[in-house]
């Protein structure tokens, strides 16, 4: 016998309390994802200035000297991540100017002999001397992440000046060189 306000089974309940119970842990999940950002904006805004300040101050002096990175990125909006200026890995360690000048001499002169590709080169001083995430590096050079990637990864097929511009803070340019690399050595002896 029913009484009044009594449901015909259990199932209803079970379903109510299930639904509110599912709202519960999003709200809780909503409020601890929105505190891990908080705290993440508030972590990268204060190390990643003195991150800053320890990568190099003056242009380095390879056969064109390197811009000088932390002011470029001082003069560049933000981006509306705030990461601007995150390294590419945390446990990537900042490198002294003549580390700088020794790896980005090594990486054109493979890039000259034709042993990586312009893509390969270029993330290689973006993460390696720079130490810069894709966000943070286009925010110094005008172009948009996905072109930046795109050259990175040789797809797409893009202008002089985008290229150009991608190099542009190791002062590095398009330009004629041989295409037998025993010709290229013969005359960077000479």
């Amino acid at each position: 016998m029913k009484m009044k306000g009594q449901l015909d089974s259990a199932q209803p309940m079970k379903k109510h309390k299930a639904k509110s119970k599912k709202q519960a842990l999003k709200k809780k999940k909503q409020a601890k994802l929105e505190a891990k950002k908080d705290a993440k904006e508030k972590k990268s805004v204060e190390p990643s200035a003195q991150v800053a300040e320890k990568r190099v101050t003056a242009p380095l002096k390879p056969a064109a000297p390197l811009r000088n990175v932390p002011t470029a990125l001082t003069k560049t909006a933000p981006t509306t991540s705030g990461t601007s200026r995150q390294r590419a890995s945390k446990s990537l360690v900042p490198m002294t100017k003549d580390e700088q000048l020794i790896a980005v001499n090594q990486v054109i002169k493979r890039l000259l002999l034709d042993e990586i590709s312009q893509g390969d080169a270029l993330r290689e001083l973006r993460v390696k001397v720079l130490g810069l995430r894709q966000e943070a590096y286009t925010a110094l050079t005008g172009v948009s992440r996905k072109t930046l990637s795109e050259i990175e990864n040789d797809k797409g097929n893009y202008t002089p000046e985008i290229i150009n511009k991608v190099f542009q803070p190791f002062n590095l340019k398009i330009g004629l060189v041989p295409t037998s690399s025993q010709l290229l050595v013969a005359i960077l002896s000479n």
